[in-house]
């Protein structure tokens, strides 16, 4: 039986959907025979040519933008793995366990078909069978293949997913399937590969026992008088440097708004606490606990930040549209869904809507006095905690360590460039950061926050982590803010420039914005920043040799110009044993 004939066909949404292995590599078989790309989607939260292939000759490109559920639109094969989602036991009582590519680690709520849920989830059926992941990123929307190729991390220097990772198997260019094991030297480049190296059919894991978080969010000043970290300096008695903040805590992140008459810092910290076998959770609440409230909130959010990040009225309007149909559909849900759910919430967005429009009429029209109430809608969205009144939670690992669950990925469209330095360089960097900030204005800050996050140094060869702790700086931009934030002169670029100058050695989250100008330059220096870049590339070829993993976009970014199309050496039609 020939293995092309094992591929499935494309669906009408665009992508191939396998339902098993075979069926995987069948596709691998397909795009080497007919020189054709092909990648593999996860939950789509990644930037959209990192993810997809080049479109067809003739096509427009891809919108460099994350969430974009649409694959694009040629000959070559896009694959959604939403029948590849399985897991199985492999020991239940030492918690090891095999899954397949396209299992997501958490409700993906954005899911285009559908088929995910809680119950189906990896954290889920690990919960329920009393264990979990050592580690989570601040939302755990993606796919498990998703998150290790794209190298995605939690806010820990104790915990790291990791080292819940004992092996897994990846078909390679030619569609030979391997199995990798941790113990290989070659496991650290597979790892985190990109897609570069294969594409990911099973992933197996040692899970962690389950245990609960307990924790709490304030939020303070950054005048050093009032915030009990030292932002900027070494530290003090009784009052920890950030570097050291980050070293003792298990689990944290710091949402920074540096603006000028905002200056504070959202201070979320959690630890590890034993699993009960009575528990009363108490969940981390991002919004307002009521779900329509917190809808209002984002919603409002989005007519805030669309209209900061454009200069024309009906730019905005148009730009606000998705926002009040994802609003509607929320309320919809939350409501029930049934026929008088659907009349009340048209009537509610529709109300909301006439609010916006005058709201936009009004602030787009007298700009000056929109900036001036900046500091005031802040201080509305996110207060000063008060003494004695910080939120404080515990809750289930699966639900409240990934804190930003609850930011809906329409309303508070966030995108941003993720920015990894050593952690012994926290100091400067930050020092540099406040300097920037100060000077530029709004220009620097922006209107949004700016994360912090720490990192666990990793093995893997190609992990911004690569053996060094990390201090994370994820510069926000809200993705209908007009402009290219990756440009040559765009927001991004300031920073970037600026550590390049100061020589803080950093590296950058492969699936969030790199720069897009100046690809040779750019491709030299992230080379120069992996001391395993030339084995990398050097398995890339012998596992690619006909570039049907590579894209424009990656060949941009790891060789510094376009793909270069390679004569076939690929099997045409190779028996299935």
């Amino acid at each position: 039986m020939s293995l092309l004939s094992l591929s499935p066909p494309i669906g009408a949404d665009g992508f191939y959907h396998p339902s098993n292995e075979n069926e995987l590599i069948g596709l691998v078989q397909k795009a080497a025979g007919e020189l054709l790309e092909i990648r593999c989607r996860g939950a789509a939260h990644s930037l959209a040519r990192a993810i997809y292939t080049d479109p067809g000759e003739g096509e427009p490109p891809l919108p460099n933008e994350v969430s974009e559920q649409k694959p694009p639109k040629g000959p070559n094969l896009n694959v959604m793995f939403d029948q590849y989602n399985r897991l199985v036991w492999v020991d239940k009582e030492k918690g090891i366990i095999e899954v397949e590519a396209g299992i997501h680690l958490g409700y993906d709520p954005e899911d285009p078909t559908g088929t995910s849920t809680l119950e189906n989830s990896l954290l889920y059926q690990a919960f329920v069978n009393g264990f979990t992941l050592s580690d989570l990123g601040g939302i755990s929307h993606q796919t498990i293949s998703g998150f290790l190729m794209t190298g995605s991390s939690g806010g820990s220097l104790m915990y790291s997913i990791d080292e819940n990772i004992t092996a897994l198997s990846i078909i390679d260019g030619n569609g030979n399937l391997q199995w990798f094991d941790s113990s290989e030297d070659e496991f650290g480049a597979m790892v985190l590969s990109l897609g570069l190296l294969g594409i990911v059919s099973k992933v197996r894991l040692q899970l962690t026992p389950l245990f609960n978080i307990y924790g709490q969010q304030i939020t303070y000043p950054t005048k050093p008088a009032d915030c009990p970290i030292d932002l900027f300096g070494s530290g003090t008695p009784g009052k920890p440097s950030l570097e050291s903040f980050l070293k003792a805590t298990p689990y944290t992140r710091l949402l920074w708004w540096p603006q000028e008459k905002v200056e504070r810092v959202v201070i979320w910290e959690a630890s590890r606490g034993t699993a009960m076998p009575v528990f009363d959770p108490v969940p981390y609440e991002e919004f307002a606990k009521d779900s329509l409230i917190g809808n209002i909130e984002q919603l409002l959010a989005s007519i805030l930040f669309t209209m900061l990040g454009n200069s024309k009225i009906m730019v905005v309007w148009e730009k606000l549209k998705p926002s009040f149909k994802e609003f509607r559909h929320l309320t919809e849900l939350s409501w029930g869904g049934g026929f008088f759910a659907k009349i009340a919430a048209w009537v509610l967005t529709f109300i909301l809507k006439i609010i916006g429009f005058i709201m936009v009429l009004f602030f787009m029209t007298f700009t000056g006095l929109l900036h001036a109430l900046y500091p005031v809608v802040i201080n509305a969205l996110q207060p000063l905690t008060k003494k004695g009144e910080g939120q404080l939670f515990m809750d289930y690992t699966y639900s409240s360590l990934p804190m930003d669950n609850g930011a809906n990925d329409v309303l508070m469209g966030t995108e941003f460039t993720e920015i990894w330095i050593p952690l012994t360089d926290t100091e400067r960097a930050m020092q540099l950061l406040d300097k920037l900030f100060k000077e530029g204005g709004f220009n620097a800050t922006g209107y949004y926050s700016t994360e912090l996050y720490a990192g666990k140094q990793s093995n893997y060869w190609l992990s911004p982590a690569y053996q060094r702790d990390v201090l994370r700086i994820d510069f926000f931009w809200f993705s209908t803010n007009e402009g290219n934030p990756a440009a040559k002169g765009g927001f991004f670029s300031q920073f970037w420039e600026a550590l390049r100058k100061e020589n803080i050695d950093f590296r950058l989250h492969w699936a969030k914005f790199l720069p897009e100008y100046n690809f040779e330059d750019w491709a030299a220096y992230i080379k120069g920043s992996y001391t395993r870049w030339d084995d990398f590339m050097k398995l890339r070829e012998q596992r690619d040799p006909n570039n049907i993993f590579l894209t424009d976009y990656w060949s941009r970014h790891l060789y510094g110009k376009e793909k270069e199309v390679k004569s076939t050496t690929a099997l045409q039609d190779v028996e299935f044993k």
